[in-house]
């Protein structure tokens, strides 16, 4: 290979390793002043780092045998006491009451349908005051009753005046009455 180089390179190849040399030379030998090897107690400064001294000598003895092992590797101890939780122990929520329970209907009788519609017309009273008729018409026919009788056998005649009546139902109780007035 050196039969192929270039003179040219060849020269500035020998050129840039002695520019090397002199930097290397130039840089690294304030650090290898005298007094490195023969002080050990100083730091040895190398540009802005100092490397600390390590405390020990080395004509010193040290103890490296520690004697028999305290704890076996293969077998158990008690476990380790846990640490106790410093944390505050946290408020419980306050519990709101149950709701109260839902009301309950109680049973009674089960509700009575409307009573039906008085449809006929009353058109006066007969009579003595003390022994009234009714007189009633249903489309063409005229019906004359006395009080306390049946009216098509769902009505109960209750009360006669000159201006009204009060008709009743049966099967219903006696608070539930219709006023039927004077028809014209």
């Amino acid at each position: 290979m050196a039969s192929k180089a270039d003179p040219r390179r060849l020269v500035l190849l020998v050129v840039l390793l002695v520019a090397l040399v002199v930097v290397v030379i130039v840089r690294v030998r304030p650090a290898l002043r005298p007094g490195v090897t023969e002080d050990v107690e100083k730091m040895p400064v190398i540009s802005t780092y100092s490397v600390p001294a390590l405390g020990w000598t080395p004509d010193a003895s040290h103890d490296t045998d520690r004697g028999p092992a305290n704890r076996n590797l293969f077998t158990f101890g008690p476990p380790p006491t846990p640490t106790p939780d410093r944390r505050p122990t946290p408020t419980p929520r306050p519990t709101l009451p149950p709701p109260p329970p839902p009301p309950t209907r109680t049973p009674g009788p089960p509700p009575t349908p409307p009573a039906p519609r008085f449809t006929l017309a009353y058109l006066g009273w007969l009579g003595p005051d003390r022994l009234p008729i009714a007189v009633f018409r249903d489309g063409d026919e005229v019906l004359a009753v006395p009080r306390g009788d049946l009216l098509k056998g769902k009505f109960l005649l209750r009360e006669v005046g000159p201006a009204s009546v009060t008709v009743g139902v049966v099967g219903y109780p006696a608070s539930v009455t219709q006023n039927v007035p004077l028809s014209r």
